[in-house]
């Protein structure tokens, strides 16, 4: 079984050692960390133990300082990532004759914490660390539509937020969407400009969409800015709403590990509300323009290449007129009576009209005649007229 990465925060007032246990949370990334006060304990830690990463401040309060404690880490142990993260006081870039081919990262609070966590993550695993440093290209691409937002049920998720409010004791609670509208708070909202926080949040909302693609699965994420006046952790609900925990700016980060416990579950139980929804996506086509036909180049090659236009006839409609209706010349002087009789005539017979023989019978008895002379069939036009030796022949 591979041994945990070691990790090294060096800090007198112990700041890094919370940052660095809570990004670690954040990931679920197992380590072992060690959190000495000086430069001099770092250098007897990394060369007893060794480390995949070390994490110093700039102003050590000792002989060795952040910048010298890098470079001699380097010189013992290269294959140790460095990374100094300076505070607000500190310098805010360095020289270019320091950064030039320099060994370690250094970073000026606050910092991007997309960025701060690529670098923590590369430096655990043995990775480059300037290349995680290095911003990705912003896309030039209009923001997408994603389609409508899922409804919450307001009532029970006022009831989670409450609990939040209470379990972690913050100043304020708020739940946004990642269109920058407000749908509930609680606690001391105006603690806070809410309408500045949604509006820094929008672009954060893409991220996590983009993210959710490439982790393959359905995306979570906390993000905790640490302030000298407040302190925010925000939680990303789905991929269409944010909970936000205010805190007072000495509180915030003593609370990392409450916020992280009950945030998550909170999270959980508005997700719950919004059920599938919560990671639906409706993205919006967009057309992609035509391409222009290319035109035929001018000259003979060109006028042989075009193709004779067939002319094809079309033959017109005709409209087919509907024959009228038939209509029957009306009887005059109809007399009615006649139906009054019909209760009087036998239907008996009736059925010999569907009878072939009695038919035959009925046409036999009505023309009284069975046979019929040769002559009486010339004279009756049945036969023609034929010569007299022929009659006499035939007598």
């Amino acid at each position: 079984m591979a041994s945990l990465p070691r990790v090294i925060t060096v800090d007198p007032t112990f700041t890094l050692a919370r940052i660095m246990r809570g990004a670690m949370d954040l990931i679920n990334r197992p380590i072992i960390q060690v959190d000495v006060p000086s430069g001099s304990e770092a250098l007897e830690e990394a060369k007893r133990g060794g480390a995949s990463l070390v994490v110093t401040a700039w102003e050590l309060y000792d002989d060795i300082q952040g910048l010298e404690l890098a470079l001699r880490i380097k010189q013992t142990s290269p294959e140790t990532a460095v990374v100094i993260l300076a505070e607000e006081d500190d310098p805010q870039e360095l020289d270019a004759e320091t950064l030039a081919d320099s060994p370690f990262v250094y970073m000026h609070r606050p910092v991007d914490i997309h960025q701060f966590l690529r670098v923590l993550v590369a430096g655990v695993n043995g990775e480059n660390i300037f290349d995680a440093r290095a911003l990705p290209s912003a896309s030039a691409a209009a923001m997408v539509d994603h389609g409508p937002l899922p409804g919450i049920d307001a009532e029970n998720a006022g009831k989670i937020i409450k609990r939040l409010l209470v379990d972690v004791g913050a100043m304020a609670i708020i739940l946004a969407t990642r269109t920058g509208e407000v749908l509930m708070e609680d606690g001391a909202p105006g603690y806070l400009n809410r309408e500045l926080l949604t509006n820094a949040l929008m672009p954060m909302a893409t991220t996590t969409i983009e993210m959710s693609t490439l982790v393959g699965g359905q995306a979570q994420s906390i993000q905790f800015f640490d302030g000298d006046d407040k302190d925010v952790f925000v939680f990303s609900v789905g991929l269409h709403h944010y909970l936000c925990a205010v805190f007072d700016g000495q509180a915030g980060s003593r609370q990392f590990g409450a916020v992280n416990s009950y945030g998550r579950r909170a999270v959980q139980d508005l997700i719950a509300l919004l059920g599938a929804s919560a990671y639906v996506i409706q993205r919006q086509e967009i057309a992609t323009p035509v391409e222009e036909a290319a035109r035929p180049k001018k000259g003979k090659k060109a006028t042989e290449e075009l193709q004779p236009i067939e002319t094809i006839l079309v033959r017109p409609e005709v409209k087919v007129t509907e024959p009228e209706p038939l209509r029957l010349e009306p009887i005059e002087n109809l007399d009615f009576s006649i139906f009054d009789q019909l209760d009087k005539v036998d239907a008996a017979g009736a059925d010999d009209m569907f009878d072939i023989d009695k038919l035959a019978e009925m046409v036999n008895k009505g023309s009284g005649r069975k046979e019929v002379s040769f002559e009486e069939a010339m004279e009756l036009g049945v036969l023609p007229d034929i010569e007299p030796d022929a009659k006499a022949k035939k007598s």
